[in-house]
C-alpha cells in the first residue's frame, strides 16, 4: 500500500508536519502532529479532530474528517465534493 501522507517538517507550533493532497481543493493541505491526533499510519490515516482549511474564507474554505484513509468532506466545503467522502490520493503518485 502507498503513503497517502508525507512528512514535511516542522509546523508553526513545533509539531510534525504531515501533508496530503486534497482533490477537492487540488492542492495539499497539512497537518500537525501532535497538534492532531494521529493513528500513525501513512496508508490509512485517521486524524482528529476534523481540519478546517481557510476557515474565514468562506469562497475557498475546506473542512473534512480524515478517517482510516478516507477524506469525509463536511457541507461547508467550497468545492463540488462537499458532503462526500473520497479516497487520500496516493502521495507518490502526484
Amino acid at each position: 500500500m502507498a503513503s497517502k501522507i508525507h512528512e514535511m517538517g516542522r509546523g508553526p507550533h513545533g509539531g510534525v508536519n504531515y501533508w496530503f493532497h486534497c482533490p477537492g481543493c487540488a492542492n495539499a493541505h497539512p497537518v500537525e502532529v501532535p497538534r492532531w491526533s494521529w493513528n500513525g499510519s501513512l496508508e490509512r490515516p485517521t486524524f482528529t479532530p476534523s481540519l478546517l482549511c481557510n476557515k474565514d474564507h468562506p469562497a475557498s474554505r475546506c473542512h473534512s474528517f480524515i478517517t482510516d484513509g478516507m477524506i469525509h468532506f463536511l457541507s461547508d466545503c467550497w468545492h463540488p465534493l462537499a458532503g462526500q467522502t473520497v479516497e487520500i490520493p496516493d502521495w507518490d503518485k502526484l
